[in-house]
């Protein structure tokens, strides 16, 4: 059912899991002490699932029948660790165990989205925060003294506007609806 895009403006979206006041006020609290100046602004805050890229409005609707009866599994995600990439330069919170499930939907996800053409990106998922970009490095050596645990019930569409101020994200869907 799927088909492909037309040539109308495309819209740079992703699939995330995306935090709900409490988990964001929590996120915002352990990126405030170690990420600095160049901290990814609190809204912004969400664990990226699928990059779709840019997407024009026939693959849109291709990607969302796809996704129609899409039934994420509830699970509990627990950040605890602390990482560096030095090359982009990202400071980021991710877990030391990540649940099987999560790398189940991202495989779900991938499957689903391909009979509309779309091609996963190469590396391997890795569950993450983004807390900071150009972070001068290393990541925190101390142990989260709280680490949160996050209960997963949703998994969102998002769109990327590009502002002066940098991105802004905006959710366009979520599954299950609610």
């Amino acid at each position: 059912m799927c088909s492909p895009g037309s040539d109308q403006t495309a819209r740079r979206l992703f699939l995330a899991l995306w935090p709900e006041d409490t988990e964001r006020r929590q996120l915002v609290e352990l990126a405030t002490g170690v990420a600095g100046r160049r901290r990814t602004p609190d809204a912004n805050l969400h664990l990226t699932l699928v990059f779709l890229g840019a997407t024009d409005p026939a693959r849109l609707i291709a990607y969302e029948a796809a996704l129609a009866d899409l039934s994420p599994p509830t699970l509990e995600l627990t950040l605890d660790r602390y990482g560096y990439w030095p090359q982009p330069r990202i400071l980021w919170l991710g877990s030391s165990r990540t649940p099987p499930e999560l790398y189940e939907l991202v495989a779900e996800l991938h499957s689903r989205l391909r009979g509309c053409g779309f091609t996963p990106e190469r590396r391997a998922f890795q569950a993450h925060i983004t807390l900071a970009r150009q972070h001068p490095g290393p990541a925190p050596t101390q142990p989260l003294v709280t680490p949160l645990h996050w209960q997963v019930r949703h998994v969102t569409l998002v769109e990327s506007l590009r502002q002066d101020t940098g991105s802004a994200y905006r959710i366009m869907r979520r599954w299950p609806p609610g």
